[in-house]
């Protein structure tokens, strides 16, 4: 098992997609809080290319009505240290977060406030959100084009940190890192409330799932 402190995407697109929810069968597992080791003073520092990478978030109401869209990379770093992929520091931009299925410019505004507002992500306050991998560890079943490793670590969402895991394909040579995760993700355990049944009774229609679903590319380069 592989030591690693990043400061990942994975941390932001989950978080955006609250605004509706998912129906994937691809959660995130809650685990208990992990401590990160120290990074070695030797390392190669892979810098995320913002603007190659993506993270995309999408949710759905109980209904099955939803709204999908992007959130920006602000800034990353990964180390490699021996070859193996070691740790790093990524952030993420609460105050890109972008919608896409909305075309009317009203409505898309209107949606976007919402989705940064205290019934959401509380963007004025907690303008960021940072995720900590703390282990990667290879999956010994794995084919090609499937999730090759397991990432566990902290993800920070409006001050408030659990520790969660995933899978991911994870491909790295020639200087050259790629990493993409397609996950659900609980947000009402970072305290975003609306129209979550864990905070509200006899929501209806009007219920929207805790799970969202993310997807993110992730590109780095030394």
């Amino acid at each position: 098992m592989r030591r690693i402190k990043f400061l990942s995407v994975f941390a932001f697109a989950a978080i955006v997609m609250a605004s509706c929810g998912s129906g994937s069968d691809k959660k995130a597992e809650i685990i208990e809080r992990l401590e990160a080791g120290e990074i070695p003073e030797e390392v190669t520092r892979a810098y995320v290319d913002v603007n190659a990478s993506e993270v995309a978030w999408m949710g759905q109401k109980i209904t099955g009505s939803g709204h999908n869209g992007s959130i920006a990379i602000k800034e990353g770093v990964i180390y490699v240290y021996d070859g193996q992929l070691w740790g790093g520091n990524m952030v993420i931009d609460m105050t890109q977060i972008v919608v896409l299925d909305i075309t009317d410019p009203e409505m898309n505004a209107r949606l976007k406030g919402h989705l940064e507002s205290d019934d959401f992500f509380s963007v004025a306050t907690y303008p960021e959100a940072i995720f900590e991998i703390v282990t990667f560890e290879p999956i010994e079943t794995a084919v090609e084009g499937e999730p090759n490793f397991r990432v566990s670590g902290n993800l920070t969402i409006k001050d408030i940190t659990h520790s969660l895991a995933f899978n991911a394909i994870v491909n790295h040579g020639d200087g050259i890192i790629n990493a993409y995760a397609d996950f659900d993700f609980d947000r009402s355990i970072y305290d975003v409330r609306f129209g979550s049944g864990r905070f509200f009774d006899n929501l209806g229609d009007n219920l929207i799932n805790d799970d969202i679903n993310l997807k993110i590319n992730l590109v780095a380069s030394y």
